[in-house]
């Protein structure tokens, strides 16, 4: 049943109801995009609504409980789910994790295809087989690998949605690009400095950069499938992004971006990282029109994030060993390290 690597194809959404058997598909996908997935599904000789099984569940990060967990499996026993149905998610991240375990759980172990419709599960949710709900106030705690069968990406997704949802994913872009190589990064550089905005790059460029991204996603899933060590370096950003978002509930790549800057600072401040290089990093986030500190995501969320929280969800963190956390820091572009860093360390970088 599993599988080490994903078949990923780039085409239209359509597509897929020649590329699953659809008599044994079960369709998963928020109640905010159904319409949408129906259009995108439906062809001359198929009316997706009335020929597919579908499930509907709460929109973004409100699906990722036992609750809804619980539901969809009630649903997929209602619909006569079995070990030879495959699961198909349509949708962005939070769908892909819920979606994801269900499958892993459902009968230990169905397919499952994904049709990621955000930058952001493009380039990133949808690929490693890494899926998780949130227990309580932490993030991704109940979770399993399960690869999925197959990954279809439908760049044309990314005309549906707004610039704030484009500039999520462009955090994970960047982190990819960081960790990457120079050449990468500047190929970002490229696209923050040219007079297009993220709505106006065209198809072509959108599937370079998210076959640029999977690459260097799959490249570390590849060395470290189960994420025991080397996958860590993923992670960059991570950790101090977990804590903003939860904090602000403001979009992932929001809280990443901060994370990034945040990271870089503390790699700075130990002597690890150029400060040029830091702010070369900075100057990247701000040019695509991200935050890369806790005043400027402060100012984007409204509110007023004490040093003190951060820390607090910081020592809930699951990276956390004892006494200290593991974490991604950056040497140089395309030079990431996982340190372990004393928590009371952090808390003096923090101030809390």
């Amino acid at each position: 049943m599993q599988r080490n690597q994903s078949i990923i194809r780039f085409g239209k959404t359509s597509e897929l109801l020649s590329l699953i058997p659809i008599e044994k598909a079960i369709f998963v996908t928020s109640e905010t995009l159904y319409g949408q997935a129906l259009e995108m599904l439906s062809s001359s000789s198929l009316d997706a609504k009335e020929g597919l099984c579908w499930i509907k569940v709460p929109d973004g990060e409100a699906c990722k409980n036992f609750s809804v967990l619980e539901t969809v499996c009630r649903q997929m026993i209602d619909l006569d789910a079995n070990p030879d149905t495959v699961l198909v998610a349509i949708g962005g991240g939070s769908l892909s994790d819920l979606v994801g375990l269900a499958a892993h759980l459902w009968m230990r172990g169905i397919d499952i295809a994904l049709v990621p419709t955000t930058l952001l599960a493009m380039i990133d949710a949808s690929i490693g087989g890494k899926n998780a709900i949130d227990i309580g106030p932490t993030k991704n705690l109940i979770g399993s690998f399960h690869i999925p069968r197959l990954i279809l990406c439908d760049v044309g997704w990314l005309e549906t949605l707004p610039s704030r949802d484009l500039l999520s994913g462009m955090a994970e872009a960047i982190k990819h690009a960081v960790i990457d190589s120079e050449e990468h990064f500047r190929f970002l550089e490229g696209i923050a400095n040219s007079e297009e905005s993220l709505t106006e790059i065209n198809a072509e460029l959108w599937e370079e950069l998210v076959q640029r991204s999977q690459q260097v996603k799959i490249r570390y899933v590849d060395a470290d499938p189960y994420d025991s060590y080397l996958r860590h370096a993923l992670n960059y950003g991570h950790t101090f992004g977990h804590a903003i978002e939860l904090i602000t509930e403001i979009p992932h790549g929001f809280a990443v971006a901060t994370g990034i800057g945040m990271a870089n600072d503390l790699a700075v401040s130990r002597g690890a990282l150029d400060p040029d290089i830091a702010a070369r990093i900075n100057s990247l986030l701000h040019s695509i029109g991200l935050p890369a500190n806790v005043a400027e995501v402060s100012a984007i969320a409204g509110c007023n994030i004490r040093p003190a929280a951060i820390y607090d969800l910081i020592r809930a963190d699951k990276k956390r060993r004892g006494e200290s956390i593991d974490l991604a820091l950056l040497r140089n572009i395309g030079d990431v390290r996982i340190e372990p860093v004393a928590l009371q360390y952090i808390a003096e970088f923090l101030g809390a």
